[in-house]
């Protein structure tokens, strides 16, 4: 049995990483099919981690652009082109790109003994801040590429529930939730009573929520002195940095950091790890959530679906009222110590439960069966 995963975009490959672990674990010949082009360094690239072929694609520089769409297209038609050669009795292909989906549809249609599954890890153009606008052919074009080719799937997994909202109802999907091979970490917790620590990790893009990150702080900075931690990197970095430094907290950048002991010291200083993005912009899972649970680190969190639910199940923190941040600001400055141990124990209970690799061969395995 052979395999063909194909993933446009490098950001998604702990999941693709994951996804040829189980196949590989099941006897099957896997080939992992991605980009030469990275969207995460948004340079060109001569190799990826655990990626097979890396397909010639043009590079583009912003996220939102016809470059980007164009980027896709090409990677897409040439995905096609590169299953007729390799022949896959199988093919997993993450979207975005939405163009996979028509592409991939049109290999399925002339090879219909071939297994075609989509694995939808982010809805486009809808997780994008882009609601006043929504309506240009540009963006409803590049929604009926995914939408109009689902059905030629034989099946459909999607990253969180909250997405279904986002889809047609008119087939069966899976949910398979975003997890890692990492196991929890160490907890050392080491808080500082006398001022609150915070820390963004991640990507910082147009879909953070920055005007609401900065309200945050200036409300924490009314009560104790706030140091807040930067991880990570991305095209809106220095204005963040600027208006956390305007509301007087102090800012601590720390750059991208890959290895999870390093990240591990700054969570262990750290009573809350921010999840915040714009609102009406549709993710109901982050990358980020799963680090901070790996780390035990509670959150504070925007994002509706999937996270708000957990938050509020199993208190892994706060969800964020744009209209009580000063009543947030009092909770989290005046933590009883014995709620935030807890808290940082439910976080990797929650991982464990939810989002580990076991747990995703798991929901694999009843698809198979």
């Amino acid at each position: 049995m052979k395999v063909a995963i194909v993933c446009f975009n490098d950001t998604f490959f702990d999941r693709v990483r994951l996804l040829k672990k189980y196949y590989l674990s099941k006897g099957y010949d896997v080939t992992v099919v991605s980009s030469d082009f990275s969207h995460r360094k948004k340079q060109r690239i001569s190799s990826l981690d655990s990626a097979d072929i890396l397909i010639q694609t043009p590079p583009y520089y912003k996220n939102l652009s016809f470059r980007r769409l164009y980027s896709h297209h090409t990677f897409s038609r040439r995905a096609e082109k590169l299953m007729e050669s390799l022949q896959p009795d199988v093919i997993h292909s993450m979207v975005p790109a939405n163009s996979l989906c028509k592409t991939l549809s049109q290999y399925k249609k002339n090879h219909p003994d071939t297994k075609l599954y989509f694995d939808i890890n982010d809805l486009w153009p809808e997780a994008l801040p882009i609601r006043n606008f929504e309506w240009l052919p540009v963006f409803t074009g590049w929604k009926k590429l995914r939408d109009n080719n689902l059905s030629a799937a034989d099946r459909v997994f999607v990253e969180c529930e909250l997405f279904l909202d986002g889809l047609k109802p008119d087939r069966e999907y899976t949910v398979l939730h975003f997890a890692r091979s990492q196991q929890p970490m160490p907890i050392h917790a080491n808080l500082d009573t006398n001022a609150i620590d915070l820390v963004y990790l991640g990507s910082i893009n147009n879909i953070i929520d920055i005007s609401l990150i900065r309200k945050i702080t200036e409300a924490a900075v009314k009560i104790k002195p706030t140091r807040f931690h930067i991880i990570g990197e991305g095209e809106t970095k220095e204005r963040l940095i600027l208006e956390l430094k305007e509301t007087g907290a102090e800012v601590i950048d720390h750059g991208i950091l890959f290895d999870p002991v390093e990240k591990q010291k700054v969570f262990d200083k750290c009573h809350y790890g921010l999840n915040i993005v714009k609102p009406n912009v549709m993710v109901g899972l982050t990358m980020k959530s799963l680090d901070y649970m790996i780390g035990g680190l509670p959150m504070l969190n925007s994002i509706g679906g999937d996270t708000e639910k957990l938050v509020e199940q199993y208190d892994l923190g706060f969800n964020v009222d744009r209209n009580h941040l000063e009543e947030l600001a009092e909770n989290i400055c005046h933590e009883k110590p014995e709620e935030a141990v807890q808290r940082r124990h439910n976080m990797q209970k929650v991982y464990s439960e939810f989002f580990s690799e076991e747990t995703f061969f798991r929901t694999l395995d009843e698809v198979d069966a």
